[in-house]
């Protein structure tokens, strides 16, 4: 078989069983689910809805809030802050998710506080892939304008709110959740974050992010990737083979 497929000429063979294959294992999904998430992170979200309870939830890089407000329906009483540095991203996910009860934050995270640039197509500003990385935009278009935004780290967040533990925590910076894992530091170590969700993206190629280096940066975590049901599969441990695929694919770290 391989001796048959292993040739140019069944090139679109070979390739439809590699895609086929990458779907099979989590990557390059992503069927719309019923509440402006896909699929996969629905049926993940109501899987654990139990341990989001009361809890503080944390959504990073929020956008439009659709990610907020089903964590709302789903933890009716539960502590969430949505993060959305774009200003006129931000106005319209907070005129949906303030009257939720949900925090609305005009603020990036990252590694390190101060101020500095995000990043959005210029024909399309505004759009779900604004990053603090110019090079992740401008990996899909030439086109870019930059917004002055304030970042500030996970890990300061927390000791001005006071909060002693996270019982989710998604990030979704279209390239950038290695810099909010790195501004995470302390609360990874001491193991504060119970669950996190984060994504491994065609982005990572231009910021130079390897899923070694969230290997790295989640110390006692285990990572999984998120199937289209909604399951877990196990990551660890890490294999270049396994791990290095430069497809979307949405993935899950738990303390051990």
């Amino acid at each position: 078989m391989f001796w048959a497929l292993n040739r140019p000429a069944a090139a679109g063979v070979s390739r439809a069983i590699y895609d086929f294959a990458l779907r099979c294992n989590g990557v390059a999904i992503n069927f719309p689910g019923r509440h402006g998430l896909n699929s996969a992170e629905e049926r993940f979200l109501r899987s654990i809805a139990p341990a989001l309870q009361r809890g503080v939830l944390l959504d990073v890089g929020a956008n439009m809030g659709c990610y907020a407000a089903y964590l709302r329906e789903l933890a009716p009483e539960a502590t969430i802050y949505a993060f959305e540095p774009h200003p006129a991203t931000f106005a319209r996910m907070s005129a949906r998710l303030s009257p939720q009860g949900v925090r609305t934050m005009r603020q990036a995270l990252s590694d390190r506080a101060g101020v500095t640039q995000l990043f959005d197509f210029e024909a399309q500003d505004g759009s779900t892939q604004a990053s603090l990385s110019r090079a992740a935009v401008e990996i899909f278009d030439s086109g870019v304008v930059g917004h002055e935004v304030t970042s500030t780290t996970l890990d300061s967040f927390l000791d001005a709110e006071g909060i002693q533990e996270v019982a989710f925590l998604k990030v979704d910076t279209e390239g950038f959740d290695l810099k909010v894992l790195q501004g995470a530091a302390r609360a990874i170590r001491e193991k504060r974050i119970r669950l996190l969700q984060f994504e491994f993206i065609p982005a990572n190629i231009a910021t130079h992010v390897t899923m070694r280096d969230f290997f790295e940066a989640l110390p006692g975590y285990d990572i999984y990737r998120m199937c289209l049901n909604g399951e877990l599969l196990p990551l660890f441990p890490y294999d270049v083979k396994y791990c290095e695929i430069y497809v979307t694919q949405n993935l899950i770290a738990k303390p051990r």
